[in-house]
């Protein structure tokens, strides 16, 4: 019987440590802005930008992931599909930031989209100003 309650405890003891070393990473793997705070910016949405480099269009999903937004950038042009997990809000603005790597080469990228009526307003920065685009966002569907 002590050699069950001791296996018993071990158990739940290692239960207990793997669940303290995993949740931290499961945490960080989401946003965490409350959808509420992004109702606005739910759905699909197609980013018409232009840069010094011309026209480029990607398409992103804003979704509400157990009450918390979610989001995936993601370009038919070049292949690239991107999910986001640092959205916060400044102002009124949605700010979407990740790193990427396109070519071999790193890169963190920021996106803040601000509402504009039924349209947002775009800002594409790359490497705090090394390359940046701005545009109009669009529901897909319109």
């Amino acid at each position: 019987m002590k050699t069950i309650r001791s296996h018993a405890r071990a158990l739940t003891l290692t239960a207990a440590l793997l669940g303290a070393l995993v949740a931290p990473s499961v945490a960080s793997a989401q946003s965490q802005l409350d959808v509420a705070q992004a109702r606005n910016f739910l759905g699909s949405w197609v980013l018409a930008m232009t840069s010094d480099m011309g026209n480029f269009s990607m398409n992103l999903e804003v979704t509400d992931l157990g009450g918390k937004v979610a989001a995936t950038l993601g370009s038919p042009d070049i292949g690239m599909e991107q999910e986001i997990t640092d959205i916060t809000k400044s102002g009124e603005s949605l700010v979407l930031a990740f790193a990427g790597e396109a070519q071999g080469q790193m890169f963190d990228a920021e996106v803040t989209l601000e509402p504009a009526g039924e349209t947002l307003s775009i800002w594409f920065d790359i490497n705090q100003g090394a390359f940046s685009m701005s545009g109009t966002g669009t529901k897909a569907g319109n």
